[in-house]
């Protein structure tokens, strides 16, 4: 395996969980002539893994100049307004540490739905506030851990001075996205293993029979009350989502959907 845990610690503004879960994903597919967008690309790490791979890759950011890649050249994009790409033209699409900064997520995924081809896959890396350890950061301080609040209207994130953007404002939680997503277009995938949460493990051990049983009980109760087949497709959904193990013990959300 390639030695990139050293690498990733210096690539600015992302998370190691998502680098590395990436590295694995390329390790695991082939996306050799695939079409690939990246909307978010920032300093070019993943766009420039994606096309060292043998993907085509075409880079994206609010910042475009912030991208290094001997191969790649990153063009302006606005993810709050319609996007100037070609419908229908993405085999992939990645969205990496960006969603939780965008104020119209549904527009925001309703447009990358558009730009996929149909079998398309999204890519979404983000934080996980749907942890164990979220959802209890969530009713002590409403954040996504303890030990810090909600990102506010004062904070702003960025390179330098002249490259900034919003904090996570816009934070939402793995259910939310869904829906979302199914708004869009977009059908749920699957969730990515990548650090296990010890503080979230401890939650479970506490906390994960009474989960799973609210959850089942809640889902049997909403789908008795409908006798559309899509809905009670959706609530299973909803449940397994739920109570999915690397949702809530795990410390990154790595998500997947596939566009209909």
């Amino acid at each position: 395996m390639p030695n990139y845990k050293e690498q990733i610690k210096h690539v600015p503004h992302s998370k190691g969980n998502a680098l590395e879960f990436i590295h694995r994903y390329l390790a695991e597919h082939d996306v050799r002539e695939k079409r690939v967008v990246d909307v978010s690309a920032g300093s070019g790490y993943v766009a420039n893994l994606w096309h060292n791979a043998g993907a085509k890759v075409k880079p994206f950011d609010k910042h475009p100049d912030i991208l290094k890649s001997d191969s790649l050249i990153c063009s302006p994009i606005d993810l709050d307004k319609t996007l100037p790409i070609e419908s229908n033209t993405a085999d992939y699409v990645l969205l990496m540490e960006t969603i939780e900064h965008i104020p119209n997520q549904t527009f925001l995924l309703q447009e990358l739905a558009r730009i996929l081809k149909p079998n398309g896959l999204l890519i979404i890396t983000k934080p996980n506030n749907s942890s164990l350890s979220g959802r209890m950061a969530n009713l002590l301080v409403e954040a996504e851990r303890s030990d810090m609040f909600l990102s506010n209207e004062a904070e702003v994130i960025g390179y330098d001075d002249a490259h900034l953007y919003n904090g996570r404002v816009y934070l939402c939680n793995v259910q939310r996205l869904r829906s979302m997503a199914g708004l869009a277009g977009l059908r749920f995938q699957k969730v990515y293993s990548n650090q296990l949460s010890i503080s979230s493990l401890v939650w479970y051990l506490f906390l994960g029979v009474f989960l799973h049983l609210r959850s089942f009980l809640t889902s049997q109760k909403l789908s008795r009350k409908t006798t559309n087949l899509e809905e009670k497709k959706i609530l299973r959904e909803q449940h397994l989502l739920n109570t999915n193990q690397t949702v809530l013990l795990h410390k990154h959300l790595c998500i997947t959907f596939r566009k209909e």
